[in-house]
């Protein structure tokens, strides 16, 4: 019987082996089949961020490409009109239409490009919308034939020239920010 009950218990022991090293088997694999899950997922989601930042640079160099142009054009514009004021003494209508309509591409893409520019450039943006909307109102008045006080076509002149400065600035901003030219760090002083 001694052998007989230890033959039971080798059996037993053996079959307790057996079924333990199966469960750990499958639980290795198991681990082993999350990991990768959990690597997939991370790489899907990685591949999705890539994706988003390639469409949002996408989008920001189109939204720049646009507002630059619109700036620029809005610029000639009132460069023209600056001309004919002093030429002339008012506008011509042909003129006064070409000015709105850039006027308003321009308007339109300004409040765009706060949807989409960056926070090193927003500032920047600023700075350049200010003098452009000022010198609008200039000329609109210049026009009209109601200056206020101390305005003329040569303070109208005056700020058209400060304006290259700051659309120049706006433009390598941009660039900057879209990675087509490197920030400069200005040093301590």
């Amino acid at each position: 019987m001694g052998a007989a009950l230890l033959a039971l218990a080798a059996a037993v022991i053996g079959g307790g082996v057996s079924l333990v090293s199966v469960l750990l088997t499958q639980r290795g694999a198991e681990r082993g089949w999350s990991r990768e899950h959990e690597r997939i997922e991370r790489h899907r989601q990685e591949d999705r961020i890539r994706e988003w930042d390639s469409r949002l640079l996408e989008e920001r160099r189109a939204a720049y490409t646009r507002l630059h142009a619109a700036a620029r054009a809005v610029r000639d514009a009132l460069a023209g009109c600056m001309h004919d004021l002093r030429r002339d003494g008012a506008l011509k209508e042909a003129r006064r239409t070409e000015l709105e309509d850039r006027w308003s591409a321009y308007v339109v893409q300004h409040a765009e490009s706060h949807m989409i520019v960056s926070d090193e450039v927003l500032p920047v943006l600023g700075a350049a919308n200010g003098p452009l909307r000022k010198i609008y109102g200039l000329v609109k008045r210049l026009d009209s034939g109601l200056p206020r006080r101390e305005e003329s076509v040569d303070e109208l002149s005056r700020r058209m020239d400060s304006l290259w400065e700051k659309l120049s600035d706006l433009r390598d901003e941009m660039r900057r920010d879209l990675g087509v030219t490197e920030r400069v760090e200005c040093p301590s002083r």
